[in-house]
């Protein structure tokens, strides 16, 4: 239909789109890649975003294929799996013939087979017999020939008769040491032959000469010192080849000029440092080359020089330590690219400009410090990517697939990625921080029994308020981070904040453990012996605690040191700036790491085990206090006891053991990591002011006091109010004064009683008088 206008003519269904279009689009947050008109569409998804395939919404690319549905169509879980990937996995551990041997059984259908071997169907199975030659007159119709796990040492070809229909070969495990000239000549019909694990130090030119129909060799696993460069003269219908695990050094120019018709090259696991310049530039056809497990320092356009249809190549595990722009040539047509496990710290850009193809790169376990931007910028096909940091994926933000999505503590989004995690830092911040000003507010400001001990509480409490103190600092920097957390990412784990923050968590927690240590010592030498050692003083309190305070925060502070040993990312190495090195448990620097969480920790939290079994036996055996309260006191006892020491090892043995199992091979999951790093750790810095304070009955007796204060009636109250504030600082001094007084007369029996002869029974007396105080005195501190 049309409508006449001016000088022109409007088609309506033009008319109509372009109206749609103009009411429609400013109504859409984000451009349609995927209309009906592709060339009207005005704006695409953002970077690092990309389109659902039947809608105009837009999926961040972490949460593609990651097994929940963000578009309404679930698009965003299609085609998310790796088949090139998997394609070069199903080449390197390809099935045997006789893989499958013990289900296929089943009636011989060969003529009068030898007496030494068993038949199936066509197949004559003489393997693990002892044999020390082929069997003679094998049934000219058979079509599988096994004769693996025998003692064929040398191979020539008046072994093998005539066999027409012989298409498949086995001599794996038959210690065979030589092939002679021709050795499989009188089989011209032979397609697959397997001589793996075998003896086999040298293949000359000609040995495969007659064997123009075979398509698949297999000489893994042999020691092949020498390669002619005719060692495969006569291959030119062979399609699989595989040398993995030889040993091989070196490769003549022209080993494999012959192979036309070569799809798949399988030389992993050998010694090859270089390769001659065009060693390939015959296999026009070659699909897979694969690498890996080498001793490759550099490769360049002329190695892969006429591998035009190249699909799959994996040059993994070697020592390639960076890439340049001539290091592939012109792999135009390549799909998959396996560069796991080399020392690759850069890439220049261009690197990859001829790859227009390339579906899948592989780059784990690679030290990319130094990777720049744009650096694949090229790759407009890629859909997947591997990296072993996730903040690396923000160098490829148009990637659909990129790994890993997170180290269980940070994602591309956020610092902290799980809610409950971000909720569980707020929480442990609050409970950690009210509880130990709390402890240090109450401690300062009422009179106790124990000064010292008092002290150790307050620097207790003081180590476990910077950790506290870290926490709040992660949560506000998530806070600020949240929803584009990949852009601040680099800069923040570099940063002299984070480097802050991890000084601050180690602080607290080695500090806390070391006075935890002490506290366990001055109770242990107090209730064991009372009388072999001075009274506990301020001043020597002071001293152990500048001792403790001097190597917690040398030991902190030695990674914010301008030292090689512990690189820029020892604080760095995670979003929340640990320094546990649990993902990653040989990195730079482990060996201190280890010190700090596994030796350190484990010494005092064994030490602190051993200290107050030895104490709750002591006390237990010295009958102190009534007969009749004795049994409740030991019950009291064993309850505080086993609560301290039980929260301890929950806090510390198992970061020790994931630690260990880590270090130990065993892949940790990142959750789990994150959970240690951000909960387990922390929460003992919540849990010690409930232990060592709010749970004593002389914090009960106090709060009781001040809850009973707080139910006088007013009347009272205003009675009382002009003589409450004298009343409390004359109690105050008028308990210091009676502290005093028992802390001389007690100084002075000691020193009465140090003048007794020992073992007499004044001594032991004096001895028991003692414990009972220390006892009573430690009740009064720490009992519940």
């Amino acid at each position: 239909m049309w409508i006449k206008k001016g000088l022109g003519l409007i088609n309506m269904e033009k008319l109509w789109l372009f109206c749609c279009l103009i009411f429609c689009y400013p109504q859409s947050g984000v451009g349609i890649q995927h209309s009906a008109y592709p060339h009207l569409v005005a704006a695409p998804c953002p970077t690092g975003y990309f389109p659902c395939n039947t809608s105009d919404v837009c999926v961040e690319q972490r949460k593609n294929c990651d097994s929940h549905s963000d578009c309404p169509d679930g698009s965003d879980e299609w085609a998310c799996e790796d088949h090139n990937r998997k394609n070069l996995f199903d080449q390197l551990f390809k099935k045997r013939p006789d893989a499958d041997r013990e289900k296929n059984m089943s009636g011989c259908e060969l003529r009068t087979p030898p007496n030494e071997c068993s038949c199936s169907k066509k197949s004559l199975y003489c393997n693990q017999r002892n044999l020390r030659e082929v069997p003679l007159l094998l049934p000219q119709n058979v079509q599988e020939l096994d004769l693996s796990g025998n003692k064929l040492h040398i191979l020539h070809k008046s072994y093998f008769p005539v066999l027409r229909n012989l298409d498949t070969l086995l001599l794996t495990s038959s210690e065979v040491t030589l092939l002679k000239t021709e050795a499989f000549g009188n089989l011209m019909y032979l397609k697959q032959l397997y001589l793996t694990n075998n003896r086999i130090s040298v293949i000359t030119n000609g040995t495969f000469w007659s064997n123009t129909n075979l398509k698949l060799l297999v000489l893994s696993h042999n020691p092949l010192s020498v390669l002619s460069s005719g060692a495969f003269m006569g291959l030119m219908n062979l399609e699989d080849l595989d040398l993995r695990e030889c040993g091989l050094q070196t490769l003549p120019p022209a080993v494999f000029d012959d192979l036309a018709k070569l799809s798949s090259l399988l030389l992993d696991g050998n010694k090859l440092e270089t390769f001659p310049p065009y060693i390939f530039q015959n296999l026009k056809k070659l699909q897979i080359l694969s690498l890996s497990r080498n001793k490759l320092t550099t490769v360049d356009s002329l190695t892969f020089e006429g591998l035009e249809n190249l699909k799959s190549l994996a040059i993994s595990q070697n020592k390639l330590h960076s890439l340049r722009r001539d290091t592939f040539g012109n792999l135009t047509s390549l799909l998959k690219l396996d560069l796991q496990g080399n020392t690759i710290r850069s890439i220049e850009r261009k690197t990859f400009s001829m790859m227009t193809k390339l579906d899948s790169l592989n780059l784990k376990k690679n030290p990319l410090k130094a990777l720049r931007p744009g650096a694949f910028d090229e790759l407009l096909q890629l859909n997947y990517i591997y990296f072993d940091e996730f903040h690396l994926c923000s160098f490829a933000l148009h990637v659909r697939v990129c790994e890993p999505r997170g180290d269980g503590i940070s994602s591309i989004a956020h610092l902290l990625d799980s809610v409950v995690l971000r909720i569980s830092v707020w929480l442990v911040a609050f409970v950690a921080g009210l509880g130990n000003v709390a402890v240090l507010v109450g401690r300062f400001l009422l009179a106790e029994p124990n000064e010292v001990h008092s002290f150790y509480i307050k620097n207790l409490s003081l180590a476990d308020l910077l950790m506290s103190v870290y926490l709040f600092i992660i949560a506000a920097y998530d806070v600020a981070f949240r929803g584009h957390y990949i852009h601040h990412e680099t800069r923040w784990r570099h940063s002299w904040q984070c480097s802050m923050c991890g000084f601050l968590s180690t602080l607290s927690s080695e500090s806390s453990v070391l006075i935890l240590t002490i506290i366990t010592i001055d109770r242990y030498t107090s209730i064991l012996y009372p009388l072999s050692l001075k009274r506990r003083t301020i001043a020597s309190a002071s001293i152990a605690m500048g001792a403790v305070w001097s190597v917690a925060i040398l030991l902190s502070a030695l990674p914010l040191l301008d030292i090689d040993y512990y690189g820029d990312e020892f604080y760095g190495n995670n979003g929340v700036c640990l320094p546990l090195h649990i993902h990653d448990p040989f990195g730079q620097a482990w060996e201190y790491s280890t010190f700090l969480f596994c030796g350190l920790n484990l010494a005092a939290f064994l030490f602190i085990l051993f200290a107050y079994i030895s104490m709750f036996f002591t006390i237990s055996h010295s009958k102190i206090g009534l007969r009749s309260t004795q049994q409740l006191q030991d019950r009291t006892i064993a309850k505080r006891f086993a609560f301290i020491v039980g929260t301890d090892f929950l806090c510390w043995v198992p970061i020790v053991l994931i630690k260990v199992i880590a270090m130990g091979g065993v892949e940790i999951q990142k959750d789990l990591y994150a959970w240690v790093a951000v909960f387990l750790l922390p929460v003992n810095s919540a849990l010690n002011p409930v232990l060592y304070t709010l749970t004593t009955k002389l914090f009960k007796q106090h709060l009781a006091k001040i809850v009973y204060s707080c139910r006088t009636p007013a009347h009272t109250a205003n009675d009382t109010s002009g003589i409450s504030l004298t009343s409390i600082l004359h109690h105050r001094n008028s308990k210091k004064t009676m502290i005093t007084t028992f802390s001389e007369r007690d100084h002075n029996s000691s020193n009465r009683t140090s003048l007794l002869v020992p073992d007499s029974p004044a001594s032991i007396r004096a001895n028991a008088s003692h414990k009972r105080k220390d006892f009573q005195s430690f009740m009064k501190e720490d009992m519940i």
